[in-house]
């Protein structure tokens, strides 16, 4: 299709109109961000844009939608905008179709949106590799992770563990996202790179779906998008496959521009296009990682288990029934380090935000729920044992503690093993 220059079909030209409408409301607003100053313009018509499928779900659907995109891209606002962008698509077509209905082809402009779709796929295709490869979209399980049982853990939960576990597999994934983004960007790579980026998209989809992960919507179009890059080219694939004609496989289609101006200006375009992108991820990634790894521990850090309560003189029997008494007290490190965790014996987890004085040896501690449930408390530290005095809730506490061996943990510290004698399942 993209080497023809033949007369296209009604269906054919039906379908890339339909095509064009629909990926292109999903796409637009990504390229403006690349416009420098333009965060004011992006705020006002994400505002325009948000307003129109909370209208339809509340006049047509009877739906009041009042969460939006933070975090999860799968919200009722998400399904409805995929609805309305659906309609919308239907009625431009049938639009355009009555409007240009006596077009040939569109072979120079469906060139010219196979970049456009391209690029916008290469770009995330880099922001989600590079934030692999770095070790933070999943980073090394938290003491958190770590002290959850299975029955305390989501499906999305177990995924984030499992994936951050291996730093190796995590940053293979990463540079299969980046080297499938690379490959898109140019014209003679773009066919190969988009057959990549399926299989790496269609791996990452269904895993969104068996884990409960909500960038289902968004990873199911990136994956359809790419599957639209290579389709166009689908001959050169059936020989490639089915036929076992490799020859030519590298694309050798017509540049867009035949103009010898024009390619230079759209040639330096596409290399500005990739140094900013490649620039913009690496740098926010890099400081991301600092943050996250560079950062000095707490100076409490680590897991620590509950020897002896003491409220008001009384030794609280460790008792799992008990709401009072601490299992562990858990200080991690990273985004984490503003926070005391606090497992019951019931292990239900308590946040606490803390101020410390190391010199002093004071601490203060704040619960994240209630900010009545204050500690104050003093500490001593020798070695492994910790042990902390002081006021909670109106009662004196004596807390003795010791710290966990970390190097008992098998998930961080089993490692890799050329050689197993007998398989290593617990």
């Amino acid at each position: 299709m993209l080497q023809s220059n033949s007369k296209w079909n009604a269906l054919q030209k039906i379908s890339f109109r339909f095509i064009l409408i629909y990926f292109s409301l999903h796409i637009s607003i990504f390229y403006i961000s690349f416009i420098p100053y333009t965060s004011s313009l992006i705020t006002w018509l994400t505002g325009k844009i948000q307003s129109l499928p909370v209208w339809v779900a509340d006049k047509f659907l009877g739906i009041e939608i009042t969460i939006f995109p933070s975090g999860s891209g799968d919200t009722t606002y998400n399904y409805v905008e995929v609805l309305v962008f659906f309609v919308l698509a239907i009625i431009g077509c049938i639009i355009w179709s009555i409007i240009d209905r006596k077009r040939n082809s569109y072979n120079r402009l469906l060139r010219l949106f196979r970049i456009y779709v391209s690029y916008y796929v290469a770009a995330f295709m880099l922001s989600y590799g590079l934030s692999k490869i770095f070790y933070l979209q999943f980073s090394e399980p938290s003491f958190i992770e770590l002290f959850r049982t299975y029955a305390e853990s989501s499906p999305m939960g177990i995924a984030w563990t499992f994936m951050g576990a291996s730093k190796a597999y995590t940053m293979f994934s990463g540079f299969a996202e980046v080297i499938g983004g690379l490959l898109l960007f140019h014209r003679r790579t773009r066919t190969f790179g988009a057959l990549v980026v399926f299989a790496v998209m269609l791996n990452v989809f269904m895993m969104n779906m068996s884990y409960d992960i909500p960038v289902k919507l968004f990873s199911f179009h990136l994956m359809i998008k790419a599957l639209f890059i290579a389709l166009l080219d689908y001959k050169r694939i059936l020989n490639l496959i089915v036929f076992k004609k490799a020859k030519n496989f590298v694309n050798e289609i017509t540049p867009v521009f035949e103009n010898k101006k024009w390619g230079i200006a759209a040639t330096v375009l596409k290399f500005a296009f990739i140094g900013y992108a490649f620039y913009t991820y690496t740098s926010s990634n890099y400081e991301y990682w600092e943050q996250r790894y560079k950062q000095p521990a707490p100076h409490l850090y680590g897991v620590y288990d509950t020897e002896n309560f003491i409220i008001n003189s009384d030794t609280i029997a460790p008792l799992l029934t008990d709401n009072t008494r601490w299992k562990k007290l858990i200080i991690d490190k990273g985004y984490f380090s503003k926070y005391m965790i606090i497992r019951g014996m019931n292990d239900r987890p308590s946040w606490y935000e803390y101020e410390l004085d190391s010199v002093q040896k004071t601490l203060k501690m704040t619960s994240v729920r209630d900010s009545l449930d204050i500690l104050d408390l003093t500490y001593t530290r020798n070695d492994s044992l910790m042990a902390f005095k002081g006021l909670w809730k109106n009662d004196t506490i004596e807390i003795n503690l010791k710290k966990y061996d970390l190097t008992k943990i098998r998930l961080t510290n089993r490692g890799f093993n050329w050689i197993n004698e007998y398989p290593y399942n617990r």
